[in-house]
């Protein structure tokens, strides 16, 4: 693990990961979406 950790390039890669996945964590909580878009009861469709 040490001999990973000290390439240069492996230290970026797991930085980018690390903030990709906090984004994405971040995302899944801020973004709400409109109560209108949410489906609730199924619609019933009536043919005459």
């Amino acid at each position: 693990m040490n001999r990973l950790l000290s390439n240069e390039r492996s230290k970026w890669i797991l930085v980018m990961g690390l903030v990709a996945i906090g984004a994405g964590l971040t995302a899944k909580n801020v973004i709400s979406y409109p109560t209108e878009c949410v489906p609730g009861n199924p619609v019933e469709i009536i043919r005459s």
